[in-house]
């Protein structure tokens, strides 16, 4: 089937202007990573990415967009299905596989770091980089929650001490990437993170006396 030359020329214009965007976003993260928030400029961004600061700022507003959509593509697929309630299990699983996920190697863990800190300089970045980590505490809270429904966690236990629990983890863990620490070996650490799950999980009574077990 022929297709129309203008069809054609629309799919090849966003085609390039994709592949543009993701060069820009990977230069961004090499240089966000190396210099910190405060020493990435723009120049040297489209210099690595072999194009003009034109081109930054035809598709980003500035530093800060590039910031986040650095920060938004160094999260690995498998984390962003989880969060986002697209894998078919069970709240408590999902929560447990988030867990597990925390000593895979984290390539822009440093980049959502040096976020982190410039962000006490920056009140504007503070404010977006707050959203995001607003939006995913809340799809945290929500399998939390839905876990408690389904009678998998302890509803004495509040969500938002979960959540908060969780979130210290994650930040730790942040730390101990961007400081290039050893990491427990996979298995270890999954044991763990499965005994902590389970921990959460309302006492069941013993069938003889009644009693919490």
């Amino acid at each position: 089937m022929n297709r129309d030359p203008e069809t054609v020329r629309e799919s090849h214009s966003v085609e390039e202007s994709d592949d543009l965007r993701t060069r820009l976003i990977d230069a961004a993260n090499e240089v966000f990573a190396e210099r910190g928030y405060d020493g990435a400029g723009v120049h040297e961004i489209a210099r690595r990415a072999g194009l003009t600061t034109g081109a930054i700022y035809s598709r980003f507003r500035g530093k800060d967009d590039l910031l986040l959509e650095a920060i938004d593509k160094s999260m690995p697929e498998e984390i962003e299905r989880l969060l986002s309630g697209q894998v078919d299990a069970d709240a408590a699983s999902i929560i447990t596989q988030l867990g597990s996920h925390l000593v895979v190697e984290r390539h822009g863990s440093s980049v959502l770091l040096e976020a982190i800190v410039a962000s006490r300089r920056e009140p504007a970045l503070a404010e977006r980089i707050g959203g995001r980590l607003d939006d995913d505490s809340r799809r945290l809270a929500k399998l939390v929650d839905e876990a408690k429904s389904a009678g998998l966690v302890d509803d004495t236990y509040t969500t938002e001490a979960i959540t908060t629990f969780c979130n210290a983890v994650s930040f730790g863990m942040l730390v101990t990437n961007a400081l290039d620490r050893d990491l427990p070996d996979h298995e270890s650490w999954d044991r763990l993170i499965a005994g902590l799950v389970t921990a959460l999980a309302p006492a069941r009574p013993d069938p003889t006396t009644g009693e919490p077990l």
